[in-house]
């Protein structure tokens, strides 16, 4: 079962037994007693954790961003951001910023003109030659730029892991490194955030056009899910890929792209994430001296757009070179509700391990399925989200009988469900092993996550307490209210033969 990651984690995190490393019993208490936080007068929230022997350092910057926070002309936008901010400020990533900006200026005024005429007449007479010079100022502008800036700097002084990912809930900058580099990476990373400079938009907006192409228009799975949520949801803008629609991608606006990052990416919307060898006080100084130079903006209001009630069953057919796959989803609330806690828990129960009862039933007695899996809390945790099943079909089996079987497990489960049961599937996943458990990333993902999405990274410790409330009637409860037909999406991908 691919049972999501955070309630694996939390379950794990809180009751093994002897986390190795450390040495201490208590995951939670320990977290509660070590973990130390640091709000910035600008707001930046800071949180720290001295661990381990190895002198290194896990950091994570992180912003409660992501495409949830778009508008229809923004759609993209978030995860266009994420390309921009590797690309360097007026000292890095450059060789000479004042004759570059001159292009840069150039190259901006060109494209967005290009982007005003195809969007009123695509066949415009005065693109052809607007084109012709966007080239040519690409061209000039590639003398002045130094490629790839930080990854040089990092990989030359130790560092292993840089990335950067955005999701619907969030965006998020990582490293790790040795923790003698502490202050070269807060003095990059703060110049980055306080003066970016955008360059090469139009160059890696066509990147980022390829990209969707690759990983949506060719993939029959990937274009499931993007249509299974657009049916999924009609108003809120978790409908939207966080990658952006094919049609808009070509037109995010650059003046927009700038907007969009001083509106949205503010300090009181920042947590900064530092888990290895350390001295605490210390880390505090130097990001302070860094990160504290930020000043502070308003902070932007959270989406206003809620989804309203599912009056119907939803369902979407796609036809592609692929295999055959269901997805079936129902709307819910997200934490911290109790009934997302009871979905987290009949996720177990019906997909966690060869024990499981979708497992059992559908891939090893009546051999209907040949793969299955639940999620909850699909796509983002900061709303209400959807409880999720995926499921393949063995052939000869069609996804009508697989969904039919599905919905049959589903009632079986709310008729038989028992307390020995409960435990059982509670017991399984404490035993389960996650492997980055031990590792200062690991935890410093925890605490940046919880943090950022709730505002709370205390969630992870009072987690299972409340997990282990759960008893069987609210299961079954949960089951009525929310996993019935007309509040349910059903997407299915059937195989088209290649012409």
């Amino acid at each position: 079962m691919k049972i999501i990651q955070r309630t694996l984690v939390l379950i794990l995190l809180l009751n093994v037994s002897n986390v190795v490393g450390d040495g201490f019993k208590n995951p939670g208490r320990y977290l509660e007693e070590n973990v130390l936080t640091h709000t910035m007068k600008n707001g930046i929230t800071v949180m720290m954790l001295n661990r381990g022997n190895a002198p290194t350092v896990a950091l994570i910057i992180s912003f409660r961003v992501g495409s949830s926070d778009e508008s229809y002309r923004t759609i993209g936008m978030a995860h266009m951001l994420e390309h921009m901010l590797f690309k360097g400020t007026d000292t890095i990533g450059t060789t000479d910023f004042r004759k570059e900006k001159k292009i840069l200026d150039a190259i901006e005024a060109v494209g967005e003109t290009i982007d005003k005429l195809r969007l009123v007449n695509p066949r415009n007479v005065k693109i052809p030659a607007l084109e012709k010079r966007l080239s040519e100022l690409q061209k000039e502008h590639r003398k002045y730029i130094r490629s790839a800036p930080y990854s040089r700097i990092y990989s030359s002084n130790g560092g292993v892991g840089f990335n950067a990912f955005t999701s619907r809930d969030r965006t998020a900058y990582v490293i790790e490194l040795p923790t003698s580099k502490l202050e070269m990476w807060a003095r990059l990373e703060s110049e980055r955030l306080r003066n970016p400079i955008m360059r090469e938009f139009y160059l890696e907006r066509n990147t980022v056009y390829e990209e969707r192409l690759m990983r949506y228009e060719s993939e029959g799975s990937g274009m499931l899910y993007e249509k299974f949520i657009a049916a999924a949801y009609i108003a809120h803008p978790y409908r939207h890929p966080i990658i952006g629609w094919r049609s808009n991608i070509k037109f995010l606006s650059i003046q927009d792209l700038k907007r969009f990052y001083w509106t949205h990416y503010v300090p009181e919307r920042m947590t900064i994430t530092v888990v290895g060898k350390q001295d605490t006080k210390k880390t505090v100084a130097i990001l302070e001296k860094y990160f504290g130079a930020m000043r502070k903006r308003p902070v932007p209001p959270e989406t206003a757009i809620q989804e309203p009630p599912q009056q119907g069953e939803r369902r979407i057919t796609v036809r592609h070179e692929s295999r055959p796959r269901l997805i079936v989803g129902w709307h819910k609330p997200t934490a911290p509700s109790r009934d997302d806690f009871v979905c987290d828990i009949i996720s177990g129960l019906l997909t966690d391990g060869k024990t499981s009862r979708l497992y059992r039933s559908l891939i090893l007695d009546r051999k209907i399925a040949s793969s299955v899996s639940s999620y909850n809390g699909y796509p983002g945790a900061r709303y209400d989200n959807l409880f999720l099943i995926e499921a393949a079909p063995r052939h000869p089996h069609t996804l009508g009988e697989l969904e039919k079987a599905l919905y049959e497990e589903i009632v079986e489960l709310r008729k038989t469900l028992g307390t020995d049961e409960m435990t059982k599937v509670l017991n399984r996943i404490e035993a389960s092993m996650v492997f980055d458990l031990d590792s200062n990333m690991g935890i410093a993902r925890l605490l940046s996550y919880y943090q950022t999405v709730f505002n709370d990274w205390h969630y992870i410790t009072t987690y299972f307490d409340a997990v282990k409330r759960i008893g069987v009637e609210d299961v079954r409860r949960v089951l009525d209210e929310y996993f019935i037909q007309r509040n349910r999406t059903v997407g299915m991908l059937e195989s088209e033969e290649k012409k």
